[in-house]
This record gives structure tokens, sequence and C-alpha cells, in this order.
């Protein structure tokens, strides 16, 4: 945001609906973030967020708004980062499942968008299972995720080692990323480690006990930060796939739209 707006000269203050909650490990309170008051550029922190991409989508999925899976991460973040913050950097965990051709199109396409976007994509793969009923002889097909953690929790370390942030989003309810919160912590005292909890999801008790802040996204968040229909960027232009269209829009067709006159 820019203009007048953004400009507001109050002391950052904690939502007063934000619970109260203190870390075990370090003893502080967790306080919910807030927007704040505006910084000139020069005296703004650097922020990092790193997104289970895996953990994120079902959340979204549960929603049943289809159209909120075409979200623009580096602008979400921008949404709600406390004015003395700046975005510096963005990281997308996720794995393509073979299943449907056409989910794995609709993904290929959203990772597209995102890299267009400047967004770091890290992708792991899926590993089949087969699995059975002893007593009825069923078989069936399970799928599970693997590289997902371990490409999120080596980003956080290699960034924090190379210095590229000061402030860490972590957005994940998953509690293997405890871990990823302590060993930064433990190494890294000095920066801050702020869970974010996807929409409809609750923080991670395990990852609060290492965090210095917490954030907890809305459906109203994500809508606010979505993706454009045509995505442009680093040489690239990517289409949104028509189930991640908003259900507001009209129906195009071959570069026309069809208006209805009274």
């Amino acid at each position: 945001m820019s203009g007048p707006e953004a400009r507001e000269t109050g002391p950052a203050q904690e939502s007063p609906a934000a619970p109260r909650a203190t870390s075990r490990k370090t003893g502080r309170e967790i306080v919910e973030i807030a927007r704040g008051r505006w910084r000139p550029p020069v005296f703004r922190k650097r922020a990092a967020v790193y997104v289970d991409g895996f953990n994120l989508y079902h959340a979204l999925d549960d929603l049943k708004r289809p159209y909120l899976k075409w979200l623009d991460i580096p602008g979400l973040m921008r949404g709600v980062l406390p004015r003395d913050q700046v975005l510096k950097r963005s990281v997308w965990c996720t794995a393509f499942k073979p299943t449907s051709r056409a989910r794995q199109l609709r993904h290929a396409a959203y990772i597209s968008a995102l890299e267009a976007r400047g967004v770091n994509c890290m992708l792991g793969h899926f590993v089949a299972h087969t699995n059975g009923c002893n007593a009825c002889g069923h078989r069936w097909t399970s799928w599970t995720e693997k590289q997902g953690d371990v490409n999120m929790a080596l980003s956080v370390l290699n960034d924090a080692h190379a210095n590229l942030f000061d402030v860490a989003y972590l957005i994940t309810a998953d509690g293997d990323h405890a871990a990823t919160a302590r060993v930064l912590k433990q190494q890294f005292p000095h920066k801050r480690v702020v869970s974010v909890a996807p929409p409809g999801r609750g923080h991670n008790r395990y990852i609060l006990e290492w965090c210095d802040a917490k954030l907890s996204l809305t459906a109203e968040h994500v809508e606010s930060g979505l993706l454009p229909a045509v995505v442009r960027g680093r040489g690239r232009t990517v289409v949104r796939p028509s189930p991640y269209d908003p259900p507001d829009l009209p129906r195009q067709r071959r570069h026309l739209v069809l208006v209805s006159s009274q």
C-alpha cells in the first residue's frame, strides 16, 4: 500500500482479539502480528516467507472456493506484513502428485506463475505405497509426499546463513517444522521467527514454542492477494486455468468477453 493510508503514525498495537501465549522454550510472550506504523524503506527489516505448499493447499481446498488457490504469495505477504518490514524473499515448497492429468497441468501453471512473480519454487516428489486389508483382500494405493519438509527447512537455514532476512515467516501448521524453528532460533537467536497459520487452521503449539510472533491468515487475506488472470514476468506468460476463475468474472472465449444488454 502507498499513499496517505499507509503513513500511519501510531505505535504498533497487538490485536485486541488475539489470544496471548507464552513460549515454554524462550519464556517470551507470543503476540499476533499487527501492521503498525509506516517506516521509510531504509529502516525496514528484511522479511522472508517459506511456504509448506502441501499444507497450505489443503487448507485452501477445505474452504471450497477453488479460485483462492490462484494465490500470489508475495502479494499476500505484502498485505499482512508490518509496515516496518519489506519482503525480500519468497520460497514455495511443493511436489507434483502423479494422479489426475488436469490437476498436474493446473499445478504446473501455478508454479510457473509463482516463478514469474519471483518466487523460488522447491520441488519434491510423491512415492506410491500399496496397502491392503488382510480380512477382505482389498488393495489400494496411497501417496506420500517426499522432500517438501526438508526443502523448506534447508531453505530457511541456508538463507539464514547467507543473512538474507531478519524475520522468517513459516506458513504451515505441520509440527514437523518445529525442528526448523528450533534450529533457526538456536543458531540465530537475533533473527525473528513468525508462525503463520493457513486459513481455517490453528497454530501448531510445537512450532509456537520457538516463535517470536504469530499470524493467522483468513480467507479474506487470501482473496485480497490473488494473482491476475494473466501473469507475465521473467520471460514467460501464464494464463490462469479456468477452474481458478473467480465466480463473478464474465466468461471469456477466444479473447472475446460476452456482454448481455437489457
